[in-house]
């Protein structure tokens, strides 16, 4: 006795695909848009991701060149796909200077902790007392 159990879809199929694809539709405008928006954005945000951490774009830079040393073809495509993608590219290097300045920022504080604050101080004239002389030193001299 064969003891099996069949998978079956109950329920309207030609509704949830329907349904599948209008969602994908939503995505697809969706996504649209915030490219439009991000392509807007775009050089604000290099702008901003260079002023917070300059070395993110040298690093992205070194990155892409490193990848054309290494493998000409797959360099290439990653340098043509930075430049179709620009605005997701200076998003992402905008979040990554603002990830590193957080990052600075919370060493800062534990170096801080750890170490101790520094205080300014102001360096006093210091007076030097004269010498003491004793009471037998001077027949020791002469």
């Amino acid at each position: 006795m064969e003891n099996r159990k069949e998978f079956e879809i109950r329920g309207n199929t030609w509704g949830a695909i329907l349904v599948m694809v209008i969602a994908l539709i939503a995505l697809f405008f969706i996504a649209k848009g915030v490219f439009f928006l991000l392509s807007i954005l775009a050089p604000v945000l290099l702008i901003a991701a260079v002023i917070i951490d300059h070395k993110v774009l040298v690093n992205y830079v070194k990155w892409l060149v490193g990848m054309v040393k290494r493998n000409v073809l797959v360099g290439l495509v990653a340098i043509v796909l930075s430049v179709i993608g620009y605005p997701v590219v200076f998003a992402l290097l905008f979040g990554r200077a603002l990830m590193n300045r957080k990052i600075r920022d919370i060493e800062k504080q534990e170096r801080v902790f750890r170490e101790g604050e520094l205080v300014d101080f102001e360096e006093m004239e210091s007076k030097t007392p004269p010498p003491v002389e004793l009471p037998g030193e001077d027949a020791d001299k002469g």
